[in-house]
């Protein structure tokens, strides 16, 4: 468990702590079977290439959105809540995919006597192409409070 970050302690222009991630042939098999996403461009390559024309099999989107959630949730820390998230799908995440997921504040403000903080977020692969940009919203506890 990591410290508790608080709203007086952010910028805007700040970045968060990143967070990696390794897409292999596993994890996605793995993911589409606990999500019940049996689409075959996620496991069955020679579909995935022959008759979709994809590079490979394809990591399903939601496995991004569920690495945003974990990226935005471990940074606002037990007293924080993940508010808004918005994703666009760009590129494709295939197997030897090294994705570093991130974010920076755009926007920060005080509503309701909470702290609201804006983001805009990236999913970037190993050779920086962003693959699932997005933006977020998080509500962090304030010191005062």
């Amino acid at each position: 468990m990591g410290s508790q970050v608080y709203f007086d302690d952010v910028s805007v222009g700040q970045e968060i702590p990143s967070l990696t991630k390794d897409v292999n042939t596993v994890n996605i098999l793995m993911y589409v079977a606990a999500v019940w996403l049996m689409d075959r461009i996620h496991f069955d390559n020679p579909f995935a290439v022959k008759r979709r024309g994809l590079p490979d099999i394809v990591a399903p989107g939601n496995m991004a959105g569920d690495y945003y959630v974990q990226l935005l949730t471990d940074w606002a820390g037990d007293k924080g809540r993940l508010r808004k998230l918005a994703l666009q799908f760009r590129n494709f995440m295939i197997p030897g995919n090294v994705l570093t997921c991130g974010g920076r504040i755009t926007a920060k403000a005080v509503e309701d006597g909470k702290g609201r903080v804006d983001l805009e977020l990236w999913i970037k692969n190993q050779d920086g192409v962003v693959c699932v940009p997005g933006k977020g919203v998080v509500e962090l506890p304030i010191r005062a409070a």
